[in-house]
């Protein structure tokens, strides 16, 4: 009998000794591709943020992937091994940047009131204009780079990039609009159509991005502050639109 318990007891041990083997072997399996994957996306942001850099200073046409290369490091080889081209490289470039504007408006338009599309019309315009004067170097990359980038960065169209889902933030905000009864009155143009959300829309987003494009390149013009300019643009907007539907 003690001889049978031995085994048994021996047996036991043996497997779990083998259970524990087998669990090292696979915690030190996991650790590496831990290892390699960290060390893939270290690689692959400093790739973005070197690429970031030329594009700001340089220009897009500045961007080669041997130049890059050079300044992180790296092989032009293992660069490939990250983006196929610089025009991939570009896309996601661009895509940091509006996912960064994303953020703001969407937190901005979330504390206004669902029902008051005025209200939403506000924050997003003071959020939109914000961003861009706080974060130049990004707003700069995503709506005044050279046209060889913006066409680099158009090239590879996603519909649910953060660029679309923030476009569509200010369309859904331009339909409310419509709704609530801001609208131009018809006959604008030579068929008399009522104003669509996406003309309105566009017409918004000329406004706010040209009081941050002169506030970025005209630093001697325009003299009022781009908080004074924000508030007169939309409440003369939104007066108007109130005449109009009066009229």
């Amino acid at each position: 009998m003690n001889s049978i318990h031995k085994h048994e007891h021996c047996s036991l041990n043996s497997v779990q000794s083998i259970l524990i083997l087998m669990a090292v072997k696979k915690v030190q399996g996991i650790l590496p591709r831990q290892r390699r994957e960290a060390a893939k996306q270290n690689l692959r942001g400093q790739i973005l943020a070197v690429s970031r850099e030329i594009i700001a200073e340089e220009g897009f046409p500045a961007l080669t992937m041997r130049k890059l290369a050079e300044k992180i490091g790296y092989s032009a080889a293992s660069l490939y091994l990250h983006f196929r081209n610089r025009d991939e490289i570009a896309s996601e470039v661009s895509r940091v940047g509006y996912a960064d504007l994303l953020t703001a408006l969407s937190s901005a338009t979330g504390k206004a009131r669902r029902d008051d599309p005025a209200a939403r019309l506000r924050a997003l315009a003071t959020a939109y204009i914000q961003f861009g004067l706080e974060n130049p170097q990004t707003y700069r990359l995503i709506f005044l780079g050279d046209t060889s980038y913006l066409q680099a960065v158009a090239s590879r169209p996603d519909g649910d990039d953060p660029a679309t889902r923030a476009y569509g933030l200010l369309i859904e905000v331009a339909r409310d609009l419509i709704t609530a009864g801001f609208a131009p009155p018809k006959g604008i143009s030579r068929r008399p159509r009522a104003v669509t959300p996406t003309e309105l829309a566009e017409t918004l987003w000329a406004g706010m991005h040209g009081i941050v494009s002169l506030k970025l390149t005209c630093q001697q013009f325009p003299t009022a502050s781009a908080e004074i300019m924000t508030h007169v643009m939309i409440e003369t907007l939104l007066r108007g639109l109130e005449a109009s539907q009066a009229g």
